[in-house]
């Protein structure tokens, strides 16, 4: 019969030291003492002990590698959120990986679903999701002691307790309808991505309201959340009998403005003389377009460093959670469900 190999439970006995104190001492761990590091050497020669390189490694990456998971990285918002994210991590000694699950602006519940499960066989310590995950989902990784922080989306409404940074994107809207009509536009077309981005909803809803409250009329045109399709979408619309130029156009996102401004380029459509444009989500380039962009700035940047901060945090509480020999399960806060504003920064193509 062949000799079993000795394991850090041996070793954890013959030393009287807990498990966690024998995996940092054969890991080079800085917080274990000289003395124990002495110790835990000596009986893993002692006994014969050969480490696992391959499971050391998972156990290193328990809670230093987390993923950020978006839905269609065309969209500018991703990257400066990213930027975000990466700043704070660095301090913490931590790295971010991005998973997009809508790559093509196509969102499907299988691309999700095998997303999800190849996060918890890697071992990432913790996830940034910019999509509404399935409550199912969630469910799998709370089972796996796996945090997760919502951005630009809600969470669940059955995950009560999960940490969020959202926007007040119905205020925001409310703004943006209030400005358009003080320029007496009275026309609005909103070109919105799919409802299962879950910040359509409350724009959609705050520009409802403002046209509501200034006597304007208001469109909503969908389209899936890519260039092609925004520049599809809108093309169909004017081509359509009996549908004419809105005055003013307000786009849901990078990937709506992206197509608007192209249709209206491509037919010669001026702006702001014959249709004003508004769209929601800053980038580098909006005020170098010709005519500059007006836009709903989110700040996605700040919003990752929350995002990143609040995770960091749960994090650390997961490793002192082992430390002491308890389960990590994930420490959520009612301060961590956070929303912050965003503001108009107005340029000349809405008429300025």
């Amino acid at each position: 019969m062949p000799k079993k190999k000795p394991t850090l439970r041996d070793i954890s006995q013959a030393t009287g030291l807990s498990s966690y104190t024998v995996s940092r001492a054969l890991s080079n761990g800085s917080d274990v003492s000289a003395a124990s590091r002495e110790l835990v050497l000596k009986a893993a020669r002692e006994l014969g002990y050969v480490p696992n390189r391959a499971a050391q490694e998972l156990r290193r990456n328990t809670r230093s590698s987390i993923t950020v998971i978006t839905a269609s990285t065309s969209n500018y918002y991703y990257l400066d959120l990213m930027k975000g994210i990466q700043r704070t991590l660095r301090g913490s000694n931590r790295n971010a990986v991005v998973a997009d699950i809508a790559a093509e602006g196509v969102y499907t519940e299988a691309v999700e679903d095998a997303t999800v499960q190849d996060l918890i066989q890697s071992r990432t310590a913790g996830v940034i999701t910019t999509l509404t995950l399935s409550a199912q989902n969630i469910k799998l990784l709370e089972d796996w002691d796996i945090p997760v922080v919502f951005v630009d989306s809600a969470p669940p409404e059955d995950a009560a307790r999960v940490p969020f940074v959202l926007t007040d994107n119905f205020t925001a809207s409310m703004d943006t309808g209030a400005h358009l009509a003080a320029h007496g536009y009275t026309d609005w077309l909103f070109l919105a991505y799919p409802g299962r981005w879950s910040t359509r909803r409350e724009r959609e809803r705050g520009l409802r309201e403002a046209a509501a409250k200034h006597g304007a009329a208001l469109e909503v045109l969908e389209s899936e959340n890519d260039f092609d399709s925004a520049h599809r979408t809108l093309s169909t619309y004017l081509d359509t009998p009996g549908h004419v130029l809105p005055r003013a156009i307000i786009a849901g996102n990078n990937p709506m403005v992206h197509g608007t401004l192209t249709v209206l380029q491509e037919r010669r459509i001026r702006v702001p003389e014959d249709v004003a444009v508004v769209a929601f989500d800053e980038f580098a380039w909006a005020p170098l377009l010709n005519p500059p962009l007006t836009v709903v700035n989110e700040d996605s940047e700040a919003i990752g460093v929350i995002a990143a901060k609040t995770l960091t945090r749960i994090l650390d509480e997961q490793l002192d959670a082992e430390r002491n020999g308890q389960q990590p399960v994930p420490n959520y806060r009612p301060e961590d469900r956070r929303e912050v504003s965003a503001h108009l920064i107005v340029r000349r193509s809405c008429g300025c």
